[in-house]
């Protein structure tokens, strides 16, 4: 968007005063919008896609994240955060499809490589899930989101070690995000109960770059 077109923290103030119907109506009028660049619009599609997720509007944010994907249909994001609102719908089989067809679309993209391997593992497709998850953190080290959901993979394969290692990575990164700390909590639980077996380490999480202490600004909160 142009620098000098305030409409979109405009929408924002409303949104987070609670105006919900004027927000709704500033996003329209920038999606609308044929003067800006359609991947700007699919973005701001996305973007109220997400914001319904928060809210739990969940039909809402399904045809604003389809709008986006019709707009611009080779932004890898648009699919994924469709993928989440489906799975939230307890349609897990479309959310995995949608995801194969995604990471055959874009097999070197570190979320479709991510979210590929993360189905694949509730699949149970458990090798290949941890394989691809461990390989998108390597390709996007500074992704929060990654390392969290890493480290409940972890959790599920009863390695309290590696599991803890990838949650502290993604608590150095985003301290602050909702789903970060609930696996850190559960990982911490996990690594505690775990502790008088002194388990031995039989998988090791992915090398850890120089990102620790790296912030990434979020500006709403993603359930995938």
């Amino acid at each position: 968007m142009r620098r000098d077109d305030h409409r979109f923290a405009e929408a924002e103030k409303y949104w987070e005063s609670g105006k919900i119907k004027k927000a709704v109506a500033v996003f329209e009028d920038i999606i609308q919008d044929e003067s800006l660049p359609v991947t700007a619009r699919a973005v701001v599609c996305e973007y109220v896609g997400r914001l319904q997720i928060g809210i739990w509007k969940l039909k809402s944010a399904e045809q604003y994240l389809r709008r986006a994907i019709a707009l611009d249909d080779d932004g890898v994001e648009h699919h994924v955060q469709l993928a989440n609102c489906l799975c939230l719908q307890e349609r897990q089989e479309e959310a995995w499809q949608l995801i194969r067809r995604l990471y055959q679309r874009h097999p070197d993209h570190p979320a479709a490589i991510h979210y590929m391997g993360k189905m694949s593992d509730e699949r149970g497709m458990h090798a290949k899930g941890l394989a691809l998850m461990k390989k998108s953190v390597r390709l996007e080290p500074a992704n929060e989101r990654f390392w969290s959901n890493l480290a409940f993979t972890y959790v599920m394969r009863g390695n309290p070690g590696a599991a803890m290692v990838c949650s502290e990575q993604a608590m150095a990164l985003n301290p602050h995000d909702d789903v970060v700390q609930f696996v850190h909590k559960v990982a911490s639980q996990f690594e505690q109960q775990e502790e008088p077996l002194k388990p031995a380490v039989t998988e090791r999480p992915p090398k850890i770059t120089a990102v620790i202490g790296e912030r990434r600004r979020k500006t709403e909160k993603r359930q995938f």
